[in-house]
This record gives C-alpha cells, structure tokens and sequence, in this order.
C-alpha cells in the first residue's frame, strides 16, 4: 500500500503542512514569490552570469548601476515602474552566489597582468631558486594609488566570495602612489608617498600627518614612480631598513616587472 501523508512526512523530513498544499495544487513559495517579482526566472539567472562575468573582468557593479541595468531591461518590455528601494538588496539576498561586497581599485595593467600562469610561474622560481633566503629578509614591495574622484574602495556586488572585488582603474586622472613593502614575516617598512607635483607642499599635510612625519615623502610629475624615485626608495628606505643581522645573509626583494621597478 501506499503511504499516507504523515508517513510520508515523516519519512521524507517534509512538514505536513507543505506536503498537503502541494498535493492540493497549491503553488510553492518560491513560485509564489516569482510571481510577485518584477523579472522573470531566466531573466534573473542570465543577469546573475552577467553579474559575476563583470566582476572577474574587474567591473564590478554598484548597487545603483544593477539597478539602472534591471530598469532598462523592465522599460524594454513596457514595464516603466520604478523599482522599490530596497530591490537589489533583496535581489542579492535572495542569491547565494552574491554579496555586497568591497571594490578595491587596481590599474588596468596590472588587473590584467595577474594570470593564474603568471603566478605559477612565480611561485616556481620563488621556491627553486630563492627558497633558501631567511623570510626576515625576502621583502615583498608593491605601488598603489588614490586617484583623484575616486576613493580606494566602494560597496559593489560580486561573487559570494569575502575576498574584496578588483575594479579596474582609469589611468588619465591625478594620481597619488605609495610604495609599500612588507617582509615575509610580516614586518612593514616605512612606506613612500608620492605626490603630483614639481616640490612637496605644506598644505597637503593635515595635522593628522604628524603622527606619520618620518614616512618618506616625494613629488614627480604625474604622482607616479619613475627611476629617480624608485632608486630614492631603494637607498632611504629599503637598504637602511631591511640590514641584515648577519651581514653575509642575503636579501630577496619582490617587485613587480614595471619599468622603474626593474631597470
């Protein structure tokens, strides 16, 4: 025979309740759902694909520019109602693949030099070739920016992954560097700053900026690094502060393969 409701209930770890209204015809609540929402199910998977595709490519959107997107594609199927406050909060909510998220602002070149290839080939050499240097002396150096209009980070939505999400960033605008180096056993040196300008200013240090007076200050025309300063860097900050306590132990230094970096 047959089960009955409650045994079936029970055996499947369904509520009865559930089991009753499906067997009556009654709609799900996720179909329920669906036929109150303002897109339909395919149209939400694809802009979900659309979603995560844009923030691998480094375009992560806002929460404003996903909505724009859905009022675009609601106005094209005649649909121009505006759509409530707090739908794309829902939207990303409603799907485990998302999360609101921070952006972190990168350079084009160097979002779109950082390939799975890239770094195996890194991780390569690091461990055959200079493996047998200490971590206190292995420095990994790196540059980032603040470029003028834009803050370092902004809530996006991406992947439900917690790591931040990289945006690209415009090159054309003004642009404030700092070199940053930390040794592998997590010990951070004095960074470098780098203005735009032809001499430093007195105005552009806060009062805030006393507490970090001894940090190394420059100025360059674009607010970039170049030679000059990358060679500056070198010999005020990196040599004096990295000494070795053995003075025949080695010191390894990572750095990208930019121009000033490398030459």
């Amino acid at each position: 025979r047959g089960l009955s409701q409650n045994e079936a209930s029970q055996k499947r770890g369904v509520p009865q309740s559930t089991l009753s209204g499906r067997l009556s015809g009654q709609a799900s609540r996720n179909e329920r759902i669906q036929a109150h929402q303002r897109i339909s199910k395919s149209q939400e998977e694809t802009l979900i694909r659309w979603v995560l595709r844009q923030e691998s490519l480094g375009y992560a959107l806002s929460h404003s520019q996903l909505r724009a997107c859905v009022e675009a594609i609601l106005k094209q199927q005649g649909d121009n109602k505006p759509l409530g406050k707090h739908w794309t909060t829902r939207f990303v909510k409603r799907h485990l693949q998302l999360s609101t998220k921070l952006g972190k602002r990168q350079e084009a070149a160097r979002f779109d030099g950082f390939t799975p290839k890239a770094v195996n080939w890194y991780f390569d050499i690091r461990e055959t070739e200079y493996g047998w240097i200490k971590p206190e002396n292995t420095v990994n150096v790196d540059e980032g920016g603040i470029m003028a209009g834009f803050g370092l980070d902004s809530l996006v939505i991406g992947s439900s992954d917690p790591k931040k999400a990289m945006l690209k960033g415009v090159q054309s605008r003004t642009w404030t560097s700092f070199i940053e180096a930390v040794t592998a056993t997590g010990r951070a040196l004095k960074p470098g700053i780098i203005f735009k300008g032809k001499e430093l200013q007195k105005q552009w240090f806060l009062k805030e900026f006393e507490l970090i007076a001894d940090w190394h200050y420059i100025t360059s025309p674009n607010g970039w690094t170049d030679n000059h300063i990358a060679l500056e860097w070198l010999k005020d900050v990196y040599l004096p502060q990295t000494e070795p306590r053995d003075a025949s132990d080695a010191r390894l230094i990572i750095l990208d393969g930019h121009g000033s970096h490398a030459q």
